[in-house]
């Protein structure tokens, strides 16, 4: 049987021209002789492909395509809109493959749109137990922002980058197309927070093109600078180093759209016209279809790529194709592109000195530009980075290999003991629905310890009755709070793992298994939580923008300042607690949230399954209405202070 294979990416050509587009299209059409390609792209797609494949015949021969719903405008629930598309993509990927996942998927690193797949791999969702999931290096959007000089601190943008990090380091495996793009993504975000890598370079899509003239081959050196107006590709450097070259004689063409990446948001072309207005060397041309691309390149003697940073750029490949050599800064992909002496020039850095310098010989004798073009180098070089069945070969390699795959055990060979800790308090309306989710388990092996919380009315003594009724082991302890209980709960569980479960919450029957099944698959996990859903006091799923809670996990830097770690339900190590860790009596709620925290400062992060396994019920006199939510700014200033506090010895030591 072939390997099926998805690529997803919300970019694809022909409906988006360059960047990621069509890289994802031409490695489709590379793998589909030998695979069972699914191209996973967004539904704002689908009136165009059904336009153009009535137009001019199917687009994607022998490739399945399938569209994710986009989600509504904003973020409700989620995070940021990026995780809700994510989890639409996970979605579609569960229906498009209704028998298990397929051998291979592959996700763009840009925007993360394979988080919540990745998240839910992590977590040893059952569907996934046999794929691998692969990230390809694209440039992150944290990189994008850091290159244009402005990267946003806002909540939102800060839980983008965080999930484009934990998709690169909780892939199967990075993907990296060749040069320095790996090294560069390891000076960056540290060796050990990237996947296991495995290189294998970009498809390139050739277009058909109109025929391109012949040019006259002589005079003035002519440069084309062919891509955004952008801080990251580095055309201000280039318009700093021409004019001060000693020689004058060359030419320059920028071809390009506009962004506002210049100091204060301006426009970037905007900043560089009034320059290039004076310089009657410079032509500003406006942008050209795709297919006009090669007349442009043909009509000049080289390309010159001045950028901060390119991963594996299409342009560059592009006058390859048409034998240009490439002028370039010495970065990334074009490191490989541009080879001294046979397909083109590297600067020694990105500036404009540099480029001042490698431009300086070449302007005084153009000749040995055009002869590196007539010797086919450029050309060459393309053909051997973009050998169809050599990347065909290479991914046909890594679906077959099991190296570096996390997998989900397939039978435990232990059932071990979970123990749930319910915390009581005037709870008597609920406590019974919650009492029955923990009965209804599928594990086979859960105690459940009843924390009554010195709530001694009449109205009480029903807990009794309720704990024989459902086997639960009942403790009383004066009133301290909820954190209080907690802890006096866990003093008196067995089980090697640990399930705070609030008296009016319920679990899925398969909450503790779930859970215990990626604990036990990944010991690097301390524990395990999963997505909420919000119910009232009847159980009715509370509609609106805020049905549910979808928290990161406490590896997330988004929870230092809001509680992104996950519910308070949880599966947690027993060790954690046997080492020494607490909930807190000081706080009146997120006693949780602050619980968290103080693993992750001792290195102990959890995961998240993405599925809503809990029903979390939101009373109109609940503490998250009571407490939580009015007085919002306070609480997360207790936990912020309580976290500092315990940084610090207070006492004086015993004197010798």
């Amino acid at each position: 049987m072939p390997p099926r294979i998805a690529l997803v990416s919300r970019e694809l050509h022909p409906f988006i021209g360059g960047g990621i587009a069509p890289i994802v299209r031409a490695t489709a059409q590379v793998l589909a002789s030998a695979a069972e390609v699914t191209l996973v792209t967004t539904a704002a797609h689908r009136a165009r492909h059904e336009q153009l494949s009535a137009a001019e015949g199917e687009l994607f021969p022998h490739v399945r395509v399938v569209f994710v719903e986009e989600p509504p405008e904003g973020r409700g629930h989620y995070y940021d809109w990026l995780q809700a598309y994510s989890h639409r993509v996970f979605e579609t990927l569960l229906t498009a493959y209704p028998d298990g996942g397929p051998d291979l998927i592959e996700f763009p690193d840009y925007l993360a749109e394979g988080f919540v797949t990745i998240q839910a791999k992590r977590t040893a969702e059952p569907a996934l137990r046999d794929t691998r999931i692969a990230v390809r290096t694209h440039t992150t959007g944290e990189l994008v922002a850091v290159l244009n000089g402005h990267l946003a601190t806002d909540a939102e943008a800060c839980a983008v980058r965080d999930m484009e990090r934990y998709c690169l380091r909780n892939a199967d495996t990075l993907l990296w197309p060749g040069g320095d793009v790996l090294a560069t993504y390891q000076r960056f975000y540290g060796v050990d927070a990237l996947a296991p890598a495995t290189e294998i370079p970009d498809a390139f899509l050739i277009h058909r093109e109109e025929d391109a003239p012949d040019v006259e081959r002589s005079g003035p050196l002519k440069l084309l600078f062919l891509g955004r107006m952008e801080r990251r590709k580095g055309v201000q450097n280039l318009l700093r180093a021409l004019p001060a070259l000693e020689h004058a004689d060359w030419r320059l063409t920028l071809m390009g759209g506009d962004t506002r990446t210049a100091p204060l948001g301006h426009s970037v072309a905007g900043q560089l016209s009034f320059g290039a207005a004076l310089e009657e060397r410079i032509d500003v041309h406006d942008p050209v279809p795709r297919e006009q691309v090669g007349r442009m390149i043909a009509a000049h003697d080289a390309l010159i790529v001045p950028s901060l940073w390119e991963c594996w750029p299409n342009v560059a490949r592009e006058a390859l194709l048409h034998d240009r050599p490439i002028i370039a800064t010495p970065v990334g992909g074009l490191v490989a592109f541009a080879r001294p002496g046979v397909s083109g020039w590297l600067a020694r850095d990105a500036s404009a000195e540099a480029l001042a310098d490698v431009l300086e010989p070449l302007v005084a004798d153009p000749e040995q530009v055009r002869a590196l073009s007539r010797s086919g180098g450029p050309r060459r070089v393309l053909d051997e980075l973009t050998d169809p069945e050599m990347i065909r070969s290479r991914y046909l390699a890594l679906c077959e290999s099991d190296g570096g795959r996390r997998s989900a055990p397939r039978r435990r060979r232990s059932q071990p003991l979970v123990s749930v800790v319910v915390p009581y308090y005037r709870m008597d309306a609920y406590v019974e629905d919650t009492l029955q989710s923990i009965a209804a388990q599928t594990h086979p092996h859960v105690e459940t310890v009843v924390v009554n919380d010195g709530s001694l009315r009449d109205e009480d003594r029903m807990l009794e009755l309720l704990a024989d009724r459902y086997g639960a082991r009942l403790v009383t302890q004066r009133n301290r709070g909820l954190g209080a209980a907690r802890n006096f709960g866990v003093a008196n569980a067995r089980g090697s793992y640990v399930l705070p479960l609030d008296s009016d919450d319920l679990i899925d029957p398969d909450f503790v298994e779930r859970c215990l099944a990626a604990l036990e698959a990944d010991g690097d996990l301390a524990y395990v939580g999963t997505w909420s859903r919000y119910v009232d006091e009847q159980l009715r799923p509370i509609a609106g923008a805020n049905p549910g809670y979808t928290p990161l996990g406490n590896w997330s830097a988004l929870a230092e300042e809001q509680n992104a770690a996950g519910s308070a339900s949880a599966l947690i190590r027993r060790s954690l607690f046997d080492a020494g860790f607490r909930y807190s009596t000081d706080l009146v709620s997120y006693e949780d949230w602050l619980f968290y925290l103080r693993l992750a400062r001792a290195g102990h992060y959890g995961g998240i399954i993405p599925r809503p396994l809990l029903q979390y019920r939101i009373r109109s006199a609940s503490m998250l209405r009571a407490t939580g939510a009015v007085r919002w700014e306070r609480l997360r200033n207790e936990v912020a202070t309580l976290l500092l506090e315990s940084t610090t010895r207070w006492t004086a030591g015993s004197s010798s």
